[in-house]
């Protein structure tokens, strides 16, 4: 399916450009999430016009968030878990948790912004993560995993 993107989107292109995606994707998160067009002869009209408002827009959203990692960059937080004798974790540490300790700590992540490549956290000790608050920012936070 041909879209027109409104906004930039990483591996997929700049704001304007006419791209071919899985039409589900396009249907079920680029269109909805008004990142995306149609790319009709109209849409691409529209976009070509306004491609530099929507830039504006984009470079503001870009600001906030590099301004946002600036205020949690360095954070770190206490996850306190039951473990076993041998000092196993009971379950693991997953995105909730993390999100919640932070801002339990006043700092508002979003579980979605929470990045765990390697799933969630088994073990205790500290654990460096990122939290992505924009596709091109992310920081490097520390969680402490501690026994209860």
């Amino acid at each position: 399916m041909k879209i027109i993107l409104l906004d930039k989107i990483q591996r997929l292109g700049e704001i304007g450009d006419v791209v071919e995606v899985n039409s589900g994707y396009a249907r079920n998160f680029l269109i909805p999430q008004k990142k995306a067009a149609f790319a009709s002869e109209k849409n691409i009209a529209e976009v070509e016009a306004k491609k530099d408002e929507l830039a504006a827009m984009s470079a503001d959203i870009l600001t906030k968030a590099q301004s946002r990692a600036k205020d949690i960059e360095g954070s770190e937080c206490e996850i306190l878990v039951p473990v076993t004798e041998e000092g196993a974790l009971y379950g693991s540490v997953g995105t909730r948790e993390i999100s919640e300790a932070f801002t339990a700590k006043d700092i508002e992540i979003d579980k979605s912004e929470v990045q765990l490549p390697d799933g969630p956290i088994k073990e205790i000790g500290e654990h460096n993560i990122m939290i992505s608050v924009h596709p091109e920012v992310s920081i490097q936070v520390l969680v402490k995993v501690s026994p209860e």
